[in-house]
């Protein structure tokens, strides 16, 4: 017996051509649903955007410059690559694209920024931490940070 492809195709539903997964539906209706899939973005926005901060920030250690002067040219990359693809990817549905957005945007990666700097130097002046490891473990931290105020603050809708 020999199967034609009109034969596959009408016994084979691909999963593309489902409506839904099952139980998908029960996570898209949750009120929080949004909230999270902005959050799954931004991280991955964040990890993109720390990616920039850290190789210049490793740039800058590659010179022999000082850790705090790597972390703020890092920083200021890496919020330079958030804001643009927040904007265009994470929020993209928002109006946030004035002077004031991005006036408040800056502002509360500048908070960001003070408070990398101040977790910095506590790690590796204070504790002794290897500055490679305390930029990540306080991006970590950042991250909930940036997150929560840019929400709030610069794309609500």
């Amino acid at each position: 017996m020999t199967l034609s492809r009109d034969v596959i195709e009408s016994e084979v539903t691909p999963i593309a051509k489902t409506t839904s997964l099952p139980g998908l539906d029960v996570i898209r209706n949750n009120k929080y649903y949004p909230l999270a899939v902005q959050f799954c973005r931004y991280v991955a926005v964040g990890g993109i955007a720390f990616i920039m901060d850290f190789l210049a920030f490793n740039g800058i250690l590659a010179l022999q410059l000082h850790y705090m002067l790597a972390t703020v040219i890092g920083f200021m990359v890496g919020v330079a690559v958030n804001y643009c693809l927040c904007v265009f990817w994470v929020w993209s549905g928002t109006q946030a694209r004035t002077a004031k957005d991005i006036l408040i945007f800056t502002l509360i990666g500048i908070g960001g920024l003070l408070l990398t700097a101040l977790l910095m130097w506590l790690s590796v002046d204070i504790f002794s931490f290897d500055a490679r490891l305390s930029k990540i473990v306080v991006a970590i931290i950042v991250l909930f940070w940036n997150f929560g105020l840019r929400k709030v603050f610069v794309f609500f809708k």
